[in-house]
């Protein structure tokens, strides 16, 4: 794994303890990686932590759109890490439990590859965070979003992009589900898919915390060319979903506090000797970085 270290032409350091948000980006090396990572490294008016996990066939750190990112995530003073998982059948899956075990933090925020925010955006749903204490989660209004069928009620969902209260529990629950399920996003071949969003948006609602829609929070979806039904069963999909997160709650609601979390089912690392032995030296010395 790569980390800049988030290190000020001062010398102070921005650790994850006392940053205001932990963004968790999985990315399969999409073209908009790079206005991604930008849009993230200049919000304004709050602290970030970025974890980046590329399940891509070849690290995209050796792209030039990534590697001056990371640079700028020094010049701003934010701690910025990468790690490459490489392919697998259930590199999504597995992507997503990778960033949950590395950020623990209360406020968490899981966003796409392909999906940018506006420089006042983060800073808008921390302060409904601060306002509202114990929450489920802030979403902003996403444009562009997969128009998905379901009844969502009066809740509404749980977007990539929105902000997540993260607390032992959730962390608990989050880290089972990315482990024993195959998203609609995995190559794995299942009758049992699900699908993220309907499990979280139902998660927040079995634990009776609340949603906050943002409304004057607008952040984009930059892939123009998914069409709007692109799940296949996409009714069936989500009923499962909802069924997997109340059924999650009530486990481990009901079961008493296990082993850490972060010792539970580790996720097998990739070798990298297939992309060749000196990417990664590359990469470093090219963001400056000790080998």
């Amino acid at each position: 794994m790569i980390e800049n270290s988030g290190e000020h032409a001062s010398g102070r350091v921005t650790g994850a303890s006392n940053v205001d948000v932990e963004i968790g980006i999985l990315t399969k090396g999409k073209a908009t990686l790079g206005m991604v990572l930008t849009s993230l490294l200049l919000q304004e008016a709050v602290s970030v932590r970025i974890h980046v996990v590329d399940t891509s066939s070849r690290p995209v750190i050796t792209r030039d759109d990534v590697r001056f990112a990371l640079r700028l995530a020094g010049d701003r003073g934010i701690r910025c890490s990468y790690e490459f998982a490489g392919e697998s059948k259930r590199a999504f899956s597995m992507g997503r439990a990778r960033i949950i075990r590395e950020l623990a933090g209360p406020n968490l925020c899981l966003c796409d590859d392909d999906v940018v925010l506006p420089s006042g955006a983060l800073n808008r749903l921390v302060e409904a965070a601060r306002r509202g204490g114990v929450y489920g989660y802030i979403c902003p209004v996403l444009v562009n979003a997969p128009n998905v069928a379901g009844d969502w009620g009066h809740r509404p969902p749980c977007t990539p992009g929105s902000l997540i209260y993260q607390d032992a529990l959730v962390r608990r629950i989050l880290l089972e589900y990315y482990d024993s399920t195959i998203d609609v996003l995995d190559q794995d071949s299942s009758e049992e898919k699900v699908w993220e969003p309907a499990f979280l948006t139902t998660l927040f609602d079995a634990l009776n915390r609340p949603a906050i829609r943002q409304g004057d929070t607008v952040i984009y979806h930059l892939d123009y060319q998914e069409g709007p039904s692109w799940i296949k069963e996409e009714r069936t999909v989500i009923a499962r979903s909802k069924n997997i997160a109340r059924a999650l709650v009530e486990q481990v609601q009901n079961s008493p506090v296990g082993p850490d979390p972060d010792r539970m089912r580790p996720v097998e690392v990739k070798s990298l000797r297939s992309s060749g032995p000196s990417w990664l030296e590359r990469a470093r010395r090219s963001l400056r970085l000790p080998l």
